[in-house]
């Protein structure tokens, strides 16, 4: 465990934030592999029909990201005030909300699948796919989730390195499972999703026993645990609007979906194909960032509000030297990247628009990078109305640009209104830093 408050700034932030950036690019890895085999194995209708259904298997498991990344951001401030009674509480008591909570909505959905593949405007030839996938990952997604949860609940307590070896074990594994599954029993893509499934759950039981060997270490692991809901309700502050954040920016992407759906089955698989490419780079400014939102957090917990802004410049520098090698290898090699997860006999359109993208637009990430810092620094400072505001605007900005680009360009006006959010999300979230309503000193001047 690391107090991440302490010591020089820039080295501590690269210490507790590249085991986390290579925790996250493992992570990716073992989607892309999903991905590609997929296209190589399966084909191309698979790989649309899990193009066709991901915006909302994101968009519902996002709730509970961020349901649970608020929570650790609780659990920060608790371990920055040494409160380790509560933090053992906090921790158990919002593991089994959230897994009560997602089970529930889980079967609702399934029951709800038939509709929901009518909904998102999926191809019949897509449909059976679609709805198997669709099924079994959202019959598995209390132990995908709990996964999540383990490794915002490390990054807390300032352990950045067991993720990296979770991310790795969940990796082998799922690439095995994946092998056999899809070659050797010839499932599908059922097989992708039961793969999937089977990694969280060897992963989820390693996140409890490190965790449990961590309550040792903090004296509180013979205390006795009953479910507190109490301690559920102390981190809804912070759990609740981060979980409505990313329900708002999930579903702007979700609403989307249908748009790109309608352009036919070579736009639903390239959109397959770029959110593999734009996910393994924004895999790598996402983790980075629980740097900058974990060290805000452990600020306040100890009250050192003075230090608050000493982290912005560190993690701005560390996304862009982090970020910029693996956004050169992919813009340079943008056929050779993409045709990872492409059969050879795909649709040159699928091609072309995949290559396009990837060559063209995502270049523009460095705004996204900006936008992302800024959430980790918002949400540590618990200023939730920030995440709204800018959240909310780049949705809007994003559906409302591609709704009409799409006409004009087709999946060309998508990637052009996407850029566009990213952008001007940027700005405005500079804007409201330097204005400065989220500084606690602020609010702490006007109380008195």
């Amino acid at each position: 465990m690391k107090d991440l408050t302490k010591g020089n700034i820039y080295k501590t932030f690269l210490s507790f934030g590249i085991p986390l950036v290579l925790s996250g690019l493992l992570s990716q890895l073992y989607t892309i592999v999903d991905t590609a085999i997929a296209g190589k194995f399966i084909g191309e209708n698979a790989l649309a029909a899990i193009g066709a259904t991901s915006p909302l298997i994101s968009l519902v498991q996002s709730i509970f990201w961020g349901f649970g990344v608020g929570l650790s951001v609780y659990v920060a401030r608790l371990y920055g005030a040494e409160d380790y009674s509560k933090l053992k509480k906090s921790v158990y008591s919002g593991a089994l909300f959230i897994m009560a909570c997602c089970l529930t909505f889980s079967i609702i959905l399934m029951l709800s699948s038939s509709l929901i593949i009518d909904l998102l405007k999926v191809e019949q030839s897509l449909r059976k796919d679609a709805l198997i996938y669709f099924l079994i990952i959202t019959g598995g997604n209390a132990i995908i989730l709990m996964t999540n949860y383990g490794l915002y609940i490390m990054t807390s307590v300032g352990i950045g390195s067991f993720p990296f070896i979770m991310s790795l074990l969940t990796t082998v594994i799922n690439i095995t499972l994946n092998i056999v599954t899809v070659t050797v029993f010839k499932w599908g893509v059922a097989g992708l999703a039961i793969s999937t499934i089977i990694a969280a759950l060897v992963v989820v039981i390693c996140y409890f026993i490190k965790f449990n060997k961590c309550l040792k270490e903090l004296g509180v692991d013979k205390e006795k645990f009953s479910f507190d809901i109490k301690e559920v309700k102390n981190s809804f502050p912070y759990s609740i609007p981060n979980m409505l954040q990313q329900m708002i920016m999930y579903l702007s992407t979700c609403m989307i979906s249908p748009l790109v759906n309608g352009i036919g089955l070579s736009a639903s698989a390239s959109y397959t194909v770029i959110n593999n490419v734009v996910n393994l780079n924004s895999t790598v400014f996402f983790n980075s960032n629980r740097t900058i939102n974990n060290y805000t957090a452990q600020c306040i917990g100890h009250g050192r509000y003075d230090k608050i802004k000493k982290g912005v410049l560190p993690a701005f520098i560390q996304n862009v030297a982090l970020v910029t090698p693996l956004l050169i290898l992919c813009v340079i090699f943008n056929e050779e990247v993409c045709n990872i997860f492409l059969k050879e006999n795909a649709t040159e359109l699928t091609k072309q628009y995949s290559y396009d993208f990837t060559r063209n637009f995502l270049p523009f990430i460095y705004f996204f990078t900006i936008c992302n810092l800024f959430h980790g620094f918002f949400r540590g400072v618990k200023a939730t109305a920030h995440l709204f505001i800018t959240t909310a605007f780049s949705s809007v900005v994003k559906y409302v640009a591609s709704l009409i680009l799409i006409k004009s360009y087709g999946i060309y006006g998508f990637f052009m209104g996407w850029v566009i959010s990213w952008i001007l999300e940027s700005i405005l979230c500079v804007a409201l830093y330097f204005i400065g309503l989220w500084n606690p000193l602020r609010k702490l001047k006007t109380n008195e």
